[in-house]
């Protein structure tokens, strides 16, 4: 007699793609345009957007056949970096600490009952770069990629195409800033509402992404104002309607520190990435030939914005 496991699909291991797909999709800018459909797979170097703009001219009815009216197709493109992480780990340094109760009996060859939680650990840390590389990576660095304020900031302002400059020179009643506080905080959000895009604003996914800092800031504002019309899970969540507005105001911590604000649609923002390539992987062995441990991952990733123009930059 032999076991009959023909009705068993053959085994794999889904620890790995699990990790994975955490440390790309779960941090905070990564779940929101997840969610929103706006997470491109399946990516090896980069992959166009299709861009459709139109104008349409009213006429007249009449007889004749005139002309009138444009449809222009354009792109812009996701481009990926790939990336890699790679870590020695020897378990053997297990051995001498606490660490010892989790390993397993005999030469030391594997992370023992600590490898899911070093995965989990690594697929958080890693969720937190992307994060930060969404908003602020640049190509010039290895393994990262145009996040979306450098994508922006490469652009500048005035010419066709750029974005709408949120902070811009001192003149018709706007005093440009050089910091952001408390007491100031709220005419900038007003003015960066002010410049978006009547078009943009008509629309029902109206956001203002901003550093947790900076949301945190116009919270103390609204309070010191009295005007709490706000849900308590502004606070906790990080996201609230401002009052007055459509615009949903959004931090994330990819722009803490930058005091750095983008309003647009968010059907505006798109990520790239690859997963799952037989490249991307999350990975955990004990190396033989280095008599180590290693952790490695690789995966791809990208960021682009479909319309800049339609974006309003604020930047100190």
């Amino acid at each position: 007699m032999a076991f009959d496991v023909s009705a068993f699909p053959a085994y794999t291991d889904q620890t790995q793609t699990e990790f994975l797909v955490r440390a790309l999709y779960t941090g905070k800018t990564a779940s929101i345009l997840d969610a929103a459909g706006q997470v491109i797979p399946g990516i090896k170097t980069s992959k166009a957007l299709p861009i459709i703009e139109s104008t349409i001219a009213l006429q007249a009815d009449g007889c004749g056949d005139t002309i009138s009216g444009s449809t222009t197709f354009s792109v812009r493109t996701i481009t990926v970096a790939k990336a890699k992480v790679r870590e020695k780990l020897c378990p053997i340094d297990l051995e001498t600490k606490w660490t010892q109760i989790g390993m397993k009996a005999g030469a030391a060859m594997d992370m023992g009952i600590f490898s899911n939680q070093i995965g989990s650990e690594k697929a958080a840390s890693l969720a937190e770069v992307i994060e930060l590389t969404n908003w602020t990576g640049a190509t010039s660095s290895a393994g990262k990629w145009d996040g979306f304020c450098t994508i922006l900031t490469a652009l500048g302002f005035g010419g066709a195409g750029d974005p709408v400059e949120g902070n811009q020179a001192t003149a018709g009643g706007w005093t440009q800033l050089t910091s952001l506080t408390a007491a100031n905080i709220d005419g900038a959000i007003a003015n960066i509402y002010s410049r978006i895009p009547a078009r943009v604003l008509s629309k029902t996914d109206v956001v203002c992404f901003m550093g947790e800092d900076s949301l945190r800031l116009a919270l103390l504002s609204l309070k010191t104002a009295n005007l709490f019309h706000y849900t308590p899970e502004a606070a906790t969540e990080m996201t609230m309607v401002y009052p007055g507005t459509n615009i949903k105001l959004i931090g994330v911590p990819g722009l803490n520190g930058t005091n750095k604000m983008v309003a647009g649609s968010l059907s505006n923002f798109w990520l790239g990435t690859d997963l799952m390539n037989e490249e991307e992987s999350f990975k955990i062995w004990y190396s033989e030939d280095l008599d180590t441990g290693i952790f490695q991952t690789k995966f791809k990733y990208g960021a682009q914005i479909a319309f800049p123009a339609e974006t309003v930059y604020f930047v100190i």
